[in-house]
């Protein structure tokens, strides 16, 4: 089946169409690109604000459950949980919002995110210069049916997967860091050493 019959899929914003050139009272947190880690989830200390001119629609904000697929390499798919609601989503990304009694949006996640996926989606971008794929390639792209009972069970494995993926990319960090000060730490101490023995030379 095609996504676009189990899922409303739409461009975000074109920022420039609704940007106050001052500040306003109409404010909202900007998806860029640069929030957007390799790994499929947001980077909240990269998210920009954004000044309107006049109130946005909820089109173009992100709601929970929406999936937020980079429209250029690498193509990077996100799920929105609850407290990602409200940012406005750029021209930079397309807005997945599936029906959730055809296809689970976790489901869809996992798909987006697979190597074959990504493969029929850089083929279809490798004709222009930036690589960008169309959102009407996602209305068009032919997905697997599966029940729910099965796409859940994929999905819970998949965020598991991430979960664990995430956790243990944060152990091997604080692993680093924690080596390199008792590398440090041994160091000093080694050339204290060697400078007391020098002392005692003379």
């Amino acid at each position: 089946m095609n996504l676009g019959s189990v899922a409303a899929i739409r461009s975000g914003l074109v920022l420039s169409r609704k940007l106050s050139r001052e500040q306003s009272p109409y404010c909202y947190p900007l998806l860029n690109l640069r929030a957007i880690h390799p790994d499929g989830y947001i980077l909240s200390d990269s998210l920009e604000v954004f000044h309107a001119i006049e109130p946005l629609s909820q089109e173009y904000l992100t709601q929970q459950s929406d999936i937020i697929i980079r429209l250029s390499i690498p193509y990077t798919p996100i799920l929105i949980v609850p407290d990602m609601v409200g940012m406005v989503v750029s021209s930079n990304f397309t807005i997945i919002r599936s029906n959730q009694e055809q296809v689970l949006p976790e489901y869809l996640l996992w798909l987006l995110s697979t190597p074959e996926m990504k493969k029929k989606i850089y083929e279809s971008s490798s004709s222009n210069m930036l690589s960008a794929v169309r959102p009407s390639f996602f209305a068009d792209l032919d997905i697997p049916f599966l029940s729910l009972v099965d796409q859940r069970k994929i999905a819970q494995l998949n965020l598991l997967a991430k979960r664990e993926s995430r956790l243990l990319k944060r152990l091997a960090e604080e692993k680093e860091k924690y080596y390199a000060i008792v590398i440090d730490r041994a160091q000093k101490r080694m050339i204290g050493g060697n400078q007391l023995d020098d002392k005692k030379r003379y």
